[in-house]
């Protein structure tokens, strides 16, 4: 069944934001994580990543556009699948959520319908967001040492840079009792 993107709510002053670019074309691959498209709130431009892999089947809004949270904005799924054109707002189809680089999002009401499933994972692959993955690299940080606290257990920002303060504060430990 294809999954519904929705445009995220990011927590700012206002509901509406403005699709400014997407980063993928209908028919790209999409990873779990990977960056779809990029908005304009009121206070910056961000990019929204995918917790659902797949193909991008149908993009329902263009660059440009100004969207209101919650309004679906594409759908991803297996490549061929049929998907509703989008003017059917209520539909039967299990909306995804989509997290926003660095800035938190309010977690959604859960919805009745079919259980979801995690997604496959690669052996020995870490599922992380690619924000997480550059802090975890810039920072020195093992991916494989952090539980995610993101849906289906994906590391986020948030579990990197509460590991670096860990990391911080044991540092600054050792040091003052070296002395």
């Amino acid at each position: 069944m294809a999954h519904r993107i929705d445009m995220p709510s990011v927590g700012q002053t206002t509901d509406e934001l403005v699709i400014v670019e997407w980063l993928k074309k209908e028919g790209d691959p999409v990873a779990l994580g990977e960056s779809l498209f990029s908005v304009q709130t009121d206070k910056a431009q961000v990019e929204v990543e995918s917790v659902a892999a797949g193909t991008l089947l149908k993009v329902l809004r263009d660059a440009g556009d100004t969207v209101q949270a919650g309004s679906p904005v594409a759908y991803i799924g297996t490549a061929g699948e049929a998907v509703p054109d989008g003017s059917d707002a209520g539909s039967a189809d299990i909306a995804t959520s989509i997290a926003v680089s660095e800035i938190p999002a309010p977690t959604p009401a859960p919805r009745a319908g079919p259980e979801r499933r995690s997604p496959e994972r690669a052996p020995g692959r870490v599922a992380a967001l690619p924000a997480a993955r550059r802090l975890a690299s810039a920072l020195g940080i093992d991916l494989t040492t952090l539980a995610g606290t993101g849906q289906d257990g994906v590391i986020t920002v948030g579990d990197v840079e509460r590991a670096g303060q860990e990391s911080s504060v044991l540092a600054d430990d050792l040091e003052s009792g070296a002395t």
